[in-house]
């Protein structure tokens, strides 16, 4: 209601994506009537949500890339079951669950891939573009991001300019940039 109050309405989120439970979160919150525009994931190198929703595919073998950030260096998200539950059901969930087992590839049907992407979108940045984007706020504002918000706003940017939207946006991170000194 705050953001209502200063006549922000339907603000995209931008969160980091390699545990799933920030943007589930938000889809949740979606379905109950919060007033969400575009939940935006964001991936460093290992971009394997990428790969599901734009390619079909998500590799479920693929071996992580170390970065400064081991809470996205995933090769599948944790507690992305959900929303291919919310996509397509039970059945559907024990297809990804199978390929998980099995170390193969999940490739959902058709319609449940429409209905993956809905209100998402995923942006990969890469390690040295998050830094530079630390580096640049602080010069240019002042404001120390850590590592996560850092990511999260990069993808941020990078929507925008796809899509030319400048809607207000909320960048969560979960952790401070005291944390990662």
């Amino acid at each position: 209601t705050e953001l209502y109050n200063l006549g922000v309405t339907n603000p995209d989120i931008s969160v980091v994506s390699g545990d799933f439970s920030a943007p589930i979160s938000a889809v949740y919150a979606r379905q109950w009537g919060a007033p969400i525009g575009e939940i935006l994931c964001c991936c460093n190198e290992n971009n394997e949500l990428w790969n599901l929703l734009s390619h079909g595919q998500l590799r479920t073998d693929g071996v992580s890339i170390p970065t400064i950030l081991p809470s996205a260096d995933v090769v599948v998200p944790s507690e992305l079951e959900r929303l291919v539950y919310e996509a397509g059901g039970c059945e559907e969930v024990e297809r990804y669950l199978d390929a998980c087992r099995r170390g193969g590839m999940y490739c959902p049907r058709d319609s449940v891939l429409s209905r993956l992407g809905e209100g998402l979108d995923v942006s990969v940045v890469s390690s040295r573009r998050m830094s530079s984007t630390i580096s640049g706020i602080r010069g240019s504002a002042g404001y120390l991001l850590s590592p996560y918000a850092a990511l999260a706003y990069a993808g941020l940017l990078d929507f925008r300019g796809r899509t030319g939207e400048s809607c207000h946006a909320l960048v969560l991170a979960e952790k401070s940039p005291i944390c990662d000194a």
